[in-house]
């Protein structure tokens, strides 16, 4: 018999399809892999790839706040992960960015919010 993609065998038994060791990730690593997937699919949602001069930037507003929203997401995310005992490292690897863009995140001071986002 073959082996299945999930040695723990969850996903063949009916669990969940998350990765293989997903439940060992913590509440902040999980929030934080959220905040990412929101980050990229905003990025994604304002760079067309379909133009003859690709990739480039589609002009819009809305489009660019979203993305602004999304990574200020994600640099709370990576402050709150480290803060709960998360490794740059990790947080790195959880998010798909630089480790350098991850120092740069924890030593800069945290924005103020935004009173028009309350």
């Amino acid at each position: 018999m073959t082996g299945d993609l999930h040695e723990d065998g969850s996903a063949a038994e009916g669990g969940t399809d998350e990765p293989a060791g997903a439940e060992a990730w913590s509440v902040a690593e999980r929030a934080l892999m959220e905040a990412a997937i929101e980050f990229y699919g905003a990025a994604g949602d304002v760079i067309d790839l379909g133009g003859p001069e690709r990739p480039r930037l589609r002009r819009g507003a809305d489009g660019f706040e979203a993305v602004r929203k999304a990574m200020a997401a994600v640099e709370a995310r990576v402050r709150e992960a480290h803060a709960g005992g998360v490794a740059p490292e990790r947080i790195a690897e959880i998010a798909r960015i630089e480790l350098e863009m991850v120092e740069l995140i924890l030593r800069r001071p945290a924005a103020a919010p935004d009173p028009a986002e309350g």
